[in-house]
């Protein structure tokens, strides 16, 4: 949830005490509507 709202992946990283991004990344679930405000917000 953390993410979704904009959190860096990194600080969530540190925050769960995982080593490897990649470990964090397993528990992302990617929202659509976010990856379109994403989109809106940092592209367009």
């Amino acid at each position: 949830m953390a993410i979704d709202k904009g959190m860096p992946v990194e600080q969530v990283q540190k925050l769960l005490g995982h080593i490897k991004t990649d470990t964090t990344m397993q528990y992302e679930m990617v929202n659509q509507n976010n990856v379109k405000n994403s989109y809106r917000k940092y592209i367009t």
